[in-house]
């Protein structure tokens, strides 16, 4: 099995898992300020809820370009208060 190479610049909707009780305001600043912080070209697209209601889904449209710059970009958004996942 052949590994598929991945060629950048990439540009791909990411969602980020953030518990609810995080206010959706604040959740949106940190957000931006950790892709902006790793010269992330991005793009708010939506917010939904779980069906609990625990947790909001944040989507964002970002561009990557290269491995690295998506490396970067994925440690500063492991840094924001309330995060579960990053996809």
């Amino acid at each position: 099995m052949t590994e598929k190479k991945v060629e950048y610049p990439q540009n791909f909707d990411i969602k980020l898992i953030i518990a609810a009780d995080i206010a959706l305001e604040e959740s949106k600043r940190n957000i931006s300020h950790a892709l902006s912080e790793s010269q992330t070209v991005h793009s708010f697209v939506n917010v939904r809820s779980s069906g609990k209601g625990n947790y909001l889904s944040y989507c964002y449209n970002i561009d990557i370009e290269s491995k690295e710059h998506l490396e970067r970009t994925y440690a500063l958004l492991r840094t924001i208060p309330g995060l579960k996942f990053a996809l």
